[in-house]
């Protein structure tokens, strides 16, 4: 079985950025550094983190410490008051291409425009957005909900930054339909972006897909839809010991990506469970 491993995989450069200060603040810290909820989705990483004294805080009563950082994803102002009324240590970690985001989104609405942004309900990255903007912003997930917005002026379009570049597309032309006036400004993370483009190649070249990645990982759900949008057996997994040998029977070419939240060590660990199992097929099955 030939294992075909994507060009792009690991960490992102927000993502690298942000456990490496999560960990130098770890390190220099007398006292407690919390995060507010996870500081990337991908569970093993923040383990490892909580191993190295940076703990999750998931209520405002937990926000106790020297130190809180910034998940790469941002922060609700009020979790930021909590932090500074504590007297903690800001540690920001935001990604710069989120921080990006968020600049636009204030500047559209500021601008006059209707802004529709083009997201995950609940995702870190849009709570942070709809807290400033309230009523300002429309956050819609897909071209359904989008047809029950009404529209009236001008209107700016733009997106989660770890959404899917075809879904961004389809609701910007859906718009475009609807109103005189569109402004669409682009706020894909370019490196999401380019791993999708490279799953929509991979897809024609293998049988079957492994996708590694948090759960909850929004951009490593992306390139498991894409997959599946294909009709190709895709998995998800977040680590090698959920994967099932059965999945690669009578398959001759896998293709193997992950999410930008997923570390080196997990991506090796999941190659090398991959080798194990078509070592031990039989060369009837391998054939």
């Amino acid at each position: 079985m030939e294992i075909l491993v994507a060009k792009h995989m690991g960490f992102c450069g927000g993502v690298k950025r942000a456990v490496e200060m999560a960990a130098g603040a770890a390190t220099d810290a007398q006292d407690a550094v919390v995060t507010w909820g996870p500081l990337i989705h991908n569970p093993q990483v923040v383990t490892r983190l909580e191993a190295g004294g940076v703990r999750v805080a998931e209520t405002l009563e937990e926000m106790r410490g020297e130190t809180f950082v910034v998940s790469a994803y941002g922060v609700e102002h009020a979790v930021l008051d909590a932090a500074r009324e504590r007297g903690m240590t800001i540690v920001d970690a935001t990604c710069p291409v989120v921080i990006r985001a968020h600049s636009l989104a204030f500047k559209l609405v500021e601008e006059g425009y209707q802004l529709i942004i083009v997201g995950d309900h609940g995702h870190p990255e849009m709570v942070t957005v709809k807290e400033v903007l309230g009523e300002k912003v429309t956050i819609v997930h897909t071209r359904e909900e989008v047809a029950q917005v009404r529209l009236r002026g001008r209107i700016a379009v733009m997106s989660q930054t770890t959404q899917s570049q075809e879904n961004f597309r389809q609701i910007v032309g859906d718009l475009s339909l609807r109103t005189k006036e569109l402004r669409v400004v682009n706020t894909l993370c370019p490196a999401i972006t380019v791993r999708q483009e490279e799953a929509e190649r991979l897809v024609e070249e293998v049988d079957t897909l492994v996708i590694i990645g948090g759960h909850h990982s929004s951009n490593t759900t992306r390139l498991a839809e894409i997959g599946r949008s294909h009709g190709l057996p895709t998995h998800h997994v977040e680590v090698p010991e959920e994967i099932d040998p059965s999945w690669f029977a009578g398959v001759q070419k896998v293709g193997v990506m992950s999410g930008a939240s997923t570390p080196e060590w997990i991506i090796a660990d999941v190659i090398t469970r991959l080798r194990e199992i078509d070592a031990a097929r039989s060369p009837v099955a391998a054939s």
